[in-house]
């Protein structure tokens, strides 16, 4: 099953940079009409003035109190969200900034959950959507000094997996997208965020496991396209990080060395 996406709209969260805004120009580029929102208005500005009349953008920060609620009224007939706003800390849990630990649950599964499930409403009424939720590779294993990253992306897939059940006799199409390693922002910003000159992880990270956001923008493309449950961009990722189920001691013999 081939869905068209011309002249359908998604609404975009996290759009101001990195995976969110590829996958903007990505959506634009294959007819979708765009919603974008984030904090940084002028970068907003800048993306909706490139991509033209089909892009709207709605300033704002996702976890504030009824946002989401006014995102989506101000959207409009939505058929597909991607939600992706997110962010990371390098920092071990001994170590751990509990405040800063909240703040990251808050944008990185309670926001995007209480989006999805606003819009799902909408879409079940519909009996047409489709939720991309921005989970992570690391959604199936940990590495040292990024536990509350990897944990807020592991809670992201499983609830992804429950509403998946739930929505799909109203042909709702819910999944998620686990990238790998990818050249945006996301490093240099958790390293600030944890009291860090740079981010261990990214330059500790094999060049094969690093992307650019363009692959995963247009591996959501072909999501739209024909709805699978996961999203993948790497092939030897995916492998590895079934392996690492299975075989928990192998996984922390090899991502220990991310500490």
């Amino acid at each position: 099953m081939k869905i068209p996406l011309e002249g359908k709209s998604i609404l975009i969260t996290g759009a101001s940079s990195g995976i969110g805004e590829a996958t903007a120009r990505a959506c634009t580029k294959a007819g979708m009409r765009c919603v974008i929102t984030a904090r940084r208005t002028k970068r907003l500005q800048t993306l909706a003035r490139d991509l033209g009349d089909t892009c709207t953008y709605i300033s704002g920060d996702v976890t504030a109190a009824g946002f989401n609620t006014q995102l989506l009224d101000e959207a409009g007939d939505t058929y597909a969200i991607f939600a992706n706003a997110g962010f990371g800390l390098d920092q071990k849990m001994i170590n751990l900034d509990q405040q800063q630990f909240r703040n990251l649950f808050n944008t990185n599964v309670f926001a995007p959950v209480e989006l999805a499930s606003l819009a799902a409403k909408k879409m079940a009424a519909n009996k047409s959507g489709h939720i991309l939720f921005c989970a992570s590779c690391l959604s199936k294993f940990a590495t040292p000094s990024h536990g509350a990253y990897c944990a807020s992306k592991s809670a992201l897939e499983a609830i992804a997996k429950s509403m998946r059940m739930e929505l799909k006799e109203d042909a709702v199409f819910v999944s998620t997208v686990h990238p790998i390693g990818t050249r945006t922002e996301f490093f240099d910003m958790s390293a600030t965020r944890s009291g860090k000159k740079q981010s261990d992880f990214e330059s500790q990270t094999p060049s094969w496991l690093m992307q650019h956001p363009d692959t995963v923008a247009n591996a959501i493309v072909r999501c739209l396209r024909r709805p699978k449950p996961e999203v993948w961009t790497s092939v030897p990722m995916r492998l590895i990080s079934t392996s690492f189920s299975a075989f928990p001691r192998l996984s922390e013999a090899i991502t220990t060395r991310f500490s």
